[in-house]
This record gives structure tokens, C-alpha cells and sequence, in this order.
């Protein structure tokens, strides 16, 4: 009986024993599970916190960097303006500035002011295109900026007098001049000197063909490489009164140019033969630079293409001598760089702050320089010895504006070129008037 009850004893000891130990195995299995939980809850939160702290970054950086486009025409200043973005961008992180530079970009500029989708800087020529955009309130009026009291007052009113306004819609930035660029190798081996007159220069011409050379590499593919000297024979030889008149009425195309038309037209005739429509700008400066001809019809922009392609090359410019009248035969120079502003820009202050950069003396030196350009800012000075040429003229006051830059709206480069492929003075001469007058009637 004792042991039957020992037995019965020990029996529910062993029972308890498994029940604490199987209610122990659950709460360690519980707590397991949860601290699992816990484990995987913690990191959801964190991944969530790391998640949005990311966003938040995210969201502050691009509220803190400002894009602001920069649309200008030149190809060859490319290289240049990236240099001084950079050195801009370094100094002010907080805007990001875009340059946009396309070929055809008239065309380009055009479909985009009519898409409104104007960039936040526009920088062009001072030229019939910027008078458009400045009369259709594409651009702001910034005759109080604080700027232009960094420009050389005569191209302000340069501006002024192309936009027909009193405002100032723009910042000049570089001048240019348009010469004969010429093979200073070439001239010495053909033992030739700079003319001066007109009777001089059919003297270098017939030298030149003499020696087999080609006096000329004309470029017609691209309609406005036709104009630089179109626009020397209309401002040396036209009336001082012609624009004056013509917008009274009293005068014509066909009336007053068709004497300085015929004397330009024979003066081309001088290029290669062959196909004078086959190369462009920029197959022109190629092979000017590489010796097709001894004497190119550019302004000086071209130069530093033609030094990229052979930077060997000793060049020198001189106004063209169109009469054997020295006075007549001008320097026509121009702003051939402005810095415009958007009317609708969403960034004026980034803008203005790019352009005050630009303006300073040491980047606008460094434009010139790379540039081989003139400066419409005080105190920036064109050195290079290939201008040598030009000084006189500059000092004497020969220079006039381009006359292009006076017609509004009228697309002269392609009845130039038209003028190049037909010879037809004439016939030329009338499509100026009848397009003259149909924009002068809108």
C-alpha cells in the first residue's frame, strides 16, 4: 500500500514538473516572438525615418539649387562661356546655370517664345531679332539696372536706336568688327601691303589670281555669311539719310542701292570656283584657316575658329576699301554679344546675379581675350596685334553700325543669297522694298 502511494506520489511530481517546464517553454517561445516583433517593428520605423529624411533632403535640394537657362547664339564661344560657368557655379552652389547653344537658334528662339518657353537669359546679337523680342514684350525693361552703368555709353544707344525705344532691353556685353581677315603669310610672300582705296584692292586681287590663289573662300550654304559684306558696301556707300527716308517714304531699295548692290555683287565674284553654295560658316573658317584662299569675308568672331584649326596661322584685318575716297570706307562695328532678361522669368535675381558676374572686368577680359573680341565694358581692352590694322580707324571714327540690324523683321540674308545664286540686282533690290513695306504695314 506504502508503495502503491509512493508510486501515485511520485507520478504527480513528474506531471508538475512537465507542466512548469512545457508553461516555461511557451513564455520563452512567447518572449522569442516577441522580441521578433519588436526587432522588425524597430527597423520598419527606422527604414521609415531614413525613407523620409531622404525625401525631406531630396525636397530642400531641389528648392535650394535654381536652374537658370542661358541661351545664347555663338558656337564658338561655347567653350568659353562653360569656363565661366563653372568659375560662376563654384562661387554660388546654389544656382545651377544651363547653357543652350543650337544651331539655327533664330529659328529656334523664335518657336520657343511662340511655345512661351523663353529662357531665363537670352543673349544675342544687337540685331533686328533683338528688336523683335524687345517691341513684343518678350524681354524686361532693364533700364535701371544697376549693369549698364558698367557699359561704354554708345552702345546703350546703340540699343536704343535698334529698338526704335528709349528703354534699354539688354546689356551689351562684346563688340565686334567686320573687316577683310587676311593671310599676313600669304601678303608677305606675295609681296602685297594693306590697301587702303579701292583701286588698291583690285591690285591685291589681280596679284592674287596672278599667283594662282584664290582671293576669297565664300561660304553661301549658310544665307547670312553673305551679309557681313553686304552690310560694309550699304553703310560706306548708302545716303547718310537712307533709313530716315525710307521709313518717310521718300526713298527705296531700288532707288538708292542699286549702284552699292551691282558694286557688291561684282566684288564677291572673286571667291572660289566651283560651287560657292557647298560649304557653310563653319567648313569656311576650316579651310580659310588651312590656306583655300588668302583672304576671308568675316568678322572678326570667326577669328578664334580659325585659330582652333591652325593655330599657326598669322592673321590681320582691315576695313574694306569699297571707294577711293578713304573717308567713305568705314569700320562697321556693332554689339555683337548682349545679355537680355526674360519679362517672364521665374528667376530674375539668379539672372541678374549671372550677368553681374559676367560684367566684371576680370570675366569680361577673359571673354575678350578668348573671344578676340571688343568689349562694350569700361575698362576691358582689345590687345591682340592682328587688330593692329584697325587701330587708325578706330581712333579716326570710321565706323558705323550694321545696316541689317536696322531692318526690322526682313529676312535680308536669304535675298542675298538669292542675289549670290541669280545675279539679279533688280529683281533683288524690289523683294527688299516689297518686304520692307509689308512689315513697315502690319
Amino acid at each position: 500500500m506504502k508503495k502503491a502511494l509512493y508510486l501515485i506520489l511520485l507520478l504527480a511530481l513528474v506531471i508538475s514538473i512537465v507542466a512548469a517546464c512545457s508553461s516555461n517553454n511557451e513564455g520563452s517561445n512567447n518572449n522569442a516572438s516577441g522580441t521578433s516583433d519588436n526587432i522588425t517593428n524597430d527597423k520598419a520605423t527606422n527604414d521609415k525615418a531614413t525613407t523620409d529624411k531622404a525625401t525631406t533632403d531630396k525636397a530642400t535640394t531641389d528648392k535650394e539649387i535654381v536652374k537658370v537657362e542661358f541661351f545664347q547664339y555663338k558656337p564658338e564661344a561655347v567653350a568659353t562661356y562653360d569656363a565661366l560657368i563653372t568659375k560662376f557655379e563654384t562661387a554660388n552652389p546654389g544656382i545651377d546655370v544651363v547653357q543652350t547653344n543650337v544651331p539655327e537658334s533664330e529659328t529656334v528662339l523664335k518657336v520657343r517664345v511662340a511655345k512661351g518657353e523663353v529662357p531665363d537669359i537670352i543673349s544675342v546679337g544687337g540685331d533686328a531679332q533683338f528688336a523683335r523680342l524687345a517691341q513684343n514684350d518678350v524681354l524686361a525693361d532693364l533700364t535701371d539696372y544697376s549693369a549698364l552703368a558698367s557699359v561704354i555709353e554708345g552702345y546703350k544707344t546703340t540699343l536704343k536706336l535698334i529698338t526704335g525705344t528709349e528703354e534699354v532691353y539688354a546689356v551689351p556685353f562684346a563688340a565686334n568688327a567686320n573687316g577683310i581677315i587676311y593671310n599676313k603669310g600669304e601678303f608677305e610672300a606675295l609681296g602685297l601691303t594693306v590697301p587702303t582705296t579701292s583701286d588698291e584692292m583690285d591690285n591685291v586681287l589681280a596679284v592674287v589670281k596672278a599667283a594662282g590663289k584664290v582671293p576669297f573662300h565664300l561660304t553661301f550654304k549658310d544665307a547670312w555669311t553673305a551679309l557681313p559684306a553686304w552690310n560694309v558696301f550699304a553703310a560706306s556707300l548708302q545716303p547718310a539719310t537712307f533709313y530716315a527716308d525710307r521709313i518717310a517714304g521718300t526713298t527705296t531699295f531700288a532707288a538708292a542701292h542699286k549702284d552699292l548692290t551691282t558694286q557688291y555683287l561684282e566684288f564677291m565674284q572673286n571667291g572660289q570656283l566651283g560651287d560657292r553654295f557647298k560649304d557653310g560658316y563653319n567648313e569656311g573658317n576650316a579651310a580659310f584657316a588651312k590656306g583655300a584662299s588668302v583672304m576671308y569675308l568675316q568678322g572678326v568672331w570667326a577669328i578664334p575658329e580659325i585659330l582652333k584649326a591652325n593655330p599657326d596661322i598669322k592673321l590681320g584685318v582691315f576695313p574694306y576699301p569699297v571707294s577711293n575716297d578713304k573717308s567713305k570706307n568705314l569700320l562697321v562695328s556693332g554689339v555683337d554679344s548682349l545679355f537680355a532678361l526674360s519679362a517672364t522669368t521665374k528667376y530674375p535675381d539668379e539672372a541678374k546675379l549671372f550677368i553681374d558676374f559676367l560684367i566684371q572686368t576680370e570675366n569680361a577680359q577673359q571673354y575678350t581675350n578668348e573671344q578676340k573680341s571688343f568689349s562694350a565694358i569700361n575698362g576691358v581692352f582689345q590687345n591682340e596685334e592682328f587688330y593692329s590694322d584697325l587701330k587708325p580707324i578706330f581712333e579716326e571714327g570710321r565706323i558705323a553700325d550694321f545696316p541689317d540690324h536696322y531692318i526690322n523683321g526682313m529676312d535680308l540674308a536669304i535675298i542675298v543669297q538669292e542675289l549670290m545664286a541669280r545675279k539679279d540686282v533688280d529683281t533683288a533690290l524690289g523683294k527688299m522694298d516689297v518686304e520692307y513695306d509689308k512689315l513697315a504695314n502690319r
